[in-house]
C-alpha cells in the first residue's frame, strides 16, 4: 500500500488518487491538517510514502516564513522513519534551500544561473554588489520559497540610477504580501522599500534570507520569452511544459501561458542536452527520485541552464487534465508495478 501525505482538497491529492484507482492500487491518505495537530510517525514504518507540500492560504510573507519553519521541522522528524520514500525528507529539504542546492550543482560543474550575491541584506548592499560586479540585472529570491513567492526581477541603470522591479509582492502597512499578479515598479523609493522588506524578513524570522542571481536573456518563441519546467523522475524525463511570458517571471500561476514543448521544434542535440543536465542534477541529491527542474535556454546559443530544482514540483495541469502520466508513473514505482 502507498501512503500519501497531502491536503485533502488539492489537485495533487485528487489526481494521484485517480492514478492509483485506475491501477487498482490502494492508498492510505494522511492529511497535513492531521499531522500539524500532532502525529505518530511510527505508523509510516515500512510504507511506500509520497510527501506532497502543504497548501497555504496565507499570503503575508512573514507568516509564510513561520509556517515554512514548522514544515521543515516536520520533514526532519519524518526523516527518522524507515520508509521507501518517493523523495526522502532530507532530499526535499536539500533542494528547498536554493542557496545550498545551487552551490551543489555548481560543485558538480552543472550549468546554472549564477549567484551574484549569496546573502542580500539590504537594497543598498545589493546595489553596491551589482555595481562592483557590473551586473545590472538580477533575480532576487528568498532562499526557501517556491512558486514565485517573494521573487523579484530587478534592473538598475548604472548611469542614471533609475530602477525597475518586477514582482508578485505587494507592500502594505509595512507587511509584504504575495499576490497572483506580477507588478511592475519604477519608483526608486518603492523598489528600495520592497527589497529592504524582503531582505529584512530573514533576520526577523531566523530564516536564511535572500540570494541574487544573474538575469540571463532567455530564448524566445513567437515574440515571448520562455523557460521550461521539466519533471524528471526515476531516471527519465516524464513531462516538459513550456512557460511563456511577456515579462521576466514565467511562473504559470501569474497568468503566464503554457505551451506544448513539441511546438518549439528544438533540435535533437538541445533536447538531449536538457535531458542530460536534468539527469545529472537529480543524481547530485541522494534520495531524490523526482524533481521539477526549471531550465532556461540562453538567448542565441540555446545553451540549457538550471534555474532551480524543486523536490515537489510535479503538479503540471497540462498533464493531470490529459494522460495524468506523472502520477501514474509514481504509482507504478511506489507500488512495485514498474
Amino acid at each position: 500500500m502507498i501512503t500519501l501525505i497531502g491536503d485533502k482538497d488539492s489537485k495533487r491529492t485528487g489526481y494521484f488518487l485517480k492514478a492509483a484507482g485506475k491501477q487498482g492500487v490502494p492508498v492510505r491518505f494522511i492529511s497535513w491538517e492531521k499531522i500539524f495537530k500532532g502525529f505518530n510517525y511510527r505508523v509510516l514504518e515500512g510504507a511506500a510514502v509520497k510527501i506532497d507540500p502543504p497548501s497555504y492560504k496565507i499570503t503575508e510573507l512573514g507568516m509564510m516564513q513561520e509556517s515554512l519553519l514548522i514544515y521543515q521541522n516536520i520533514l526532519k522528524d519524518m526523516a527518522l522513519c524507515r520508509c521507501t520514500f518517493l523523495n526522502t525528507p532530507e532530499a526535499i529539504l536539500n533542494v528547498l534551500d536554493k542557496r545550498a542546492a545551487k552551490k551543489e550543482l555548481e560543485k558538480h560543474m552543472l550549468p546554472v544561473t549564477r549567484m551574484v550575491s549569496e546573502n542580500v541584506n539590504s537594497a543598498s548592499q545589493l546595489i553596491g554588489i551589482m555595481r562592483d560586479k557590473r551586473e545590472y540585472s538580477v533575480f532576487i529570491k528568498p532562499v526557501n520559497y517556491s512558486g514565485a513567492a517573494g521573487v523579484a526581477a530587478f534592473r538598475l541603470n548604472p548611469a542614471s540610477g533609475r530602477m525597475k522591479l518586477y514582482t508578485s509582492c505587494r507592500l502594505d502597512k509595512g507587511k509584504l504580501y504575495n499576490t497572483k499578479k506580477l507588478h511592475v515598479l519604477e519608483n526608486n523609493t518603492d523598489i528600495i522599500n520592497i527589497i529592504d522588506s524582503l531582505a529584512g524578513m530573514g533576520g526577523v524570522h531566523k530564516m536564511p534570507g535572500l540570494i541574487a542571481e544573474k538575469w540571463y536573456p532567455k530564448d524566445s518563441f513567437n515574440g515571448k520569452s520562455y523557460d521550461l519546467r521539466v519533471v524528471y523522475q526515476y531516471g527519465r524525463v516524464s513531462y516538459i511544459v513550456v512557460r511563456q511570458s511577456d515579462g521576466p517571471v514565467t511562473n504559470l500561476h501569474l497568468n503566464n501561458q503554457a505551451m506544448d514543448f513539441k511546438e518549439l521544434m528544438l533540435p535533437e542535440n538541445i533536447v538531449s542536452g536538457i535531458e542530460e543536465i536534468c539527469s545529472k542534477a537529480v543524481a547530485v541529491f541522494k534520495g531524490l527520485n523526482m524533481a521539477g527542474i526549471d531550465i532556461m535556454l540562453d538567448k542565441g546559443s540555446r545553451k540549457p541552464r538550471i534555474i532551480e530544482i524543486n523536490g515537489q514540483g510535479d503538479l503540471i495541469y497540462q498533464d493531470i487534465f490529459s494522460d495524468n502520466k506523472i502520477y501514474s508513473e509514481q504509482v507504478e514505482m511506489l507500488s512495485g508495478k514498474a
